[in-house]
C-alpha cells in the first residue's frame, strides 16, 4: 500500500466522482481509477458503492477513511515534529564532547548559541575521543569536540580545528619539581606516572610524546577522571600530563613543560557526507566564530597537516581547564 492510493482515496471520497478526484489531484482519471481499485484488492473488500455516476463510500469504505484520515495527521504531525527538532530556530543539536570539555568550553559555547537561537536545545554526550567519532559515524550525535588526529581509522569525518591547549606537568606540591618554572620531559622520565587509560585521546597525546622523548614510561595508576588522578598525585602517587586546571587543588602544582608539541588540538567534527540538520549547522558555525579560525578545515587523513602543533589555532587561553 502507497500513500498516494491513500491520498487518491480520500479525494474521491470527498469529490463524489473519480473525474472530480483527478481533477483535485491533477492527475488522470484513469490513474484515479487504478488506484483506487489496487487499494481495494490489497484490502480485500470494495469501499464504494456507486450512485449513478458517483462514487458512495459504504461501510467498509467509512470506516477505512476514518483510519487513513487519523495516519495522514499523524504523518503530518511526525513530519512537523521532525522539522522542528532540526530546524535552527528551535532545533535539538545532539553534541558529543570530550569529557574535559564539560566544564566550561561546552556551557559556554551553548551560552553563545543561545544569545543567537534561544529556543535551541541540546542533547549532550560525554564520551572518549573514540566513542564520540563512533557515535559520529553511527548517528548517534551530529558533531563533536574532540581530538581529531587520534581517531585515522574512521573515515568521512570532516574536522575543523578550534583551539588549542598547551599540557602541563602535574606533581605534588612537595615534589623536588614543584618550585620549577620549566620542566623538561626527559625529568619526568623516572617518576610514576596516573594517566588516563588507552581510550581517551589524552592519554594517545601522552603516549607519542613518550615516544617522541624516546621514554618508557611507569603507568602507576590508569583510570577514567581527570578529578581523581590529580587527587592521586596531591596525595604523592605520581606525576601527570594534563591540561591546566582552572583552579587546581592546593596539593598538587602545574609546571610548564619544554615541548611546544605538548599540546591537544580541539576540533569540531561532522559526517562530511550525511545530511547535516540545520540546528546542527548553525551550532558548528556558532563554534567556528567563537574562536574566529577560518579556513582551518581538514580532514582525520591529513594528520598533522593543518593545526596538529596550535600554529595556527589560538590557544584556549581563558578557558585552560577545560
Amino acid at each position: 500500500m502507497e500513500l498516494y492510493q491513500l491520498h487518491y482515496f480520500q479525494a474521491v471520497a470527498e469529490t463524489g466522482t473519480l473525474r472530480d478526484a483527478a481533477e483535485q489531484l491533477a492527475v488522470s482519471q484513469s490513474s484515479v481509477s487504478r488506484a483506487i481499485t489496487q487499494l481495494e484488492s490489497e484490502i480485500g473488500v470494495e469501499l464504494f458503492a456507486w450512485r449513478g455516476r458517483a462514487k458512495v463510500l459504504n461501510r467498509f469504505g467509512q470506516a477505512f477513511l476514518r483510519s487513513s484520515l487519523a495516519v495522514q495527521r499523524s504523518l503530518e504531525t511526525a513530519v512537523a515534529d521532525v522539522r522542528r527538532l532540526a530546524g535552527v530556530d528551535a532545533g535539538t543539536v545532539a553534541l558529543g564532547f570530550l569529557t574535559s570539555l564539560g566544564v566550561t568550553t561546552v556551557p559556554r559555547l551553548i551560552r553563545q548559541h543561545h544569545d543567537q537561537y534561544p529556543a535551541a536545545r541540546f542533547e549532550l554526550h560525554s564520551n572518549p575521543g573514540s566513542a564520540l567519532v563512533r557515535d559520529l559515524a553511527a548517528g548517534l550525535i551530529d558533531i563533536c569536540l574532540s581530538y581529531p588526529m587520534a581517531f585515522d581509522e574512521l573515515s568521512g569525518v570532516k574536522w575543523h580545528c578550534l583551539f588549542t591547549q598547551p599540557l602541563v606537568a602535574v606533581v605534588n606540591r612537595n615534589h623536588p619539581l614543584a618550585d620549577r618554572e620549566l620542566v623538561g620531559f626527559e625529568e619526568l622520565a623516572g617518576q610514576p606516572f596516573v594517566a588516563l587509560d588507552q581510550r581517551y585521546t589524552l592519554r594517545r597525546i601522552f603516549d607519542d610524546a613518550c615516544s617522541r622523548h624516546d621514554i618508557t614510561p611507569t603507568i602507576a595508576f590508569e583510570g577514567t577522571d581527570m578529578a581523581m588522578l590529580r587527587g592521586l598525585i596531591g596525595s604523592c602517587l605520581g606525576v601527570g600530563i594534563m591540561p591546566r586546571e582552572p583552579t587546581p587543588p592546593p596539593e598538587v602544582v602545574e609546571i610548564p613543560v619544554d615541548d611546544e608539541e605538548l599540546v591537544r588540538p580541539i576540533a569540531i567534527g561532522w559526517m562530511e557526507n550525511r545530511y547535516l540538520p540545520p540546528s546542527a549547522a548553525a551550532f558548528r558555525d556558532t563554534a567556528i566564530a567563537s574562536y574566529g579560525v577560518p579556513d582551518q578545515d581538514f580532514h582525520h587523513e591529513h594528520r598533522g597537516e593543518s593545526c596538529p602543533i596550535g600554529q595556527s589555532a589560538p590557544v584556549d587561553a581563558s578557558h585552560l581547564g577545560s
